[in-house]
């Protein structure tokens, strides 16, 4: 009797651990898209017109931002991070960006191999994931001394976000300043 019971209990924990695992959405799959932000754009000329495609690459955690920043009609600047996305020790969530030395061409996310990039692990954006909300921020001296390596692109890395419904929210340093883009889903 008593180890029918031990049984019974064990099979219902089982079976709700299951059931819990399986309505944990995936916090990469929120990211998927594209973002754009025409509308801020039209109605502040002083904001640049910013697209932000996120493709999921064949790794799981990762994902490619690839950043297009149109500052006026015959301008534009183009930059991919590659993205790693991690659940933390202590339940918080770290965005990860690695960057190519030479970035000729947008790299495909079909054939996206992390050994190609270099971490930028001290300008990981961390935050919180809950009820369909991602967001992450990068801690300020940390970031500023590591990004001065990458260069003018340092201005098109994403420096915080916040992603919610079919929002997002991207900071970047834009002319020295931190600029919020504020995207929403295009496709």
């Amino acid at each position: 009797m008593t180890r029918r019971i031990l049984t019974a209990l064990l099979s219902a924990a089982v079976l709700a651990t299951s059931a819990g695992a399986a309505s944990t959405p995936d916090p990469n799959a929120l990211l998927d898209g594209r973002y754009d932000n025409a509308a801020q754009a039209k109605a502040d000329a002083g904001t640049p017109h910013v697209v932000v495609t996120i493709a999921p690459t064949a790794r799981p955690g990762w994902t490619l931002w690839a950043v297009h920043v149109e500052t006026d009609a015959a301008t534009s600047f183009d930059q991919t991070w590659a993205m790693q996305l991690r659940k933390e020790y202590d339940g918080s969530y770290a965005l990860v960006p690695y960057y190519q030395l030479k970035q000729d061409a947008p790299p495909p996310a079909s054939s996206f191999d992390p050994a190609g990039w270099l971490s930028l692990e001290a300008c990981a954006l961390r935050g919180s994931f809950a009820n369909g909300r991602l967001d992450g921020v990068a801690e300020g001296e940390p970031f500023v001394a590591v990004s001065m390596s990458v260069g003018a692109r340092r201005a098109l890395m994403p420096v915080g976000y916040d992603r919610e419904g079919d929002r997002l929210d991207v900071d970047l340093n834009l002319r020295g300043a931190r600029t919020r883009i504020e995207a929403r889903r295009s496709h």
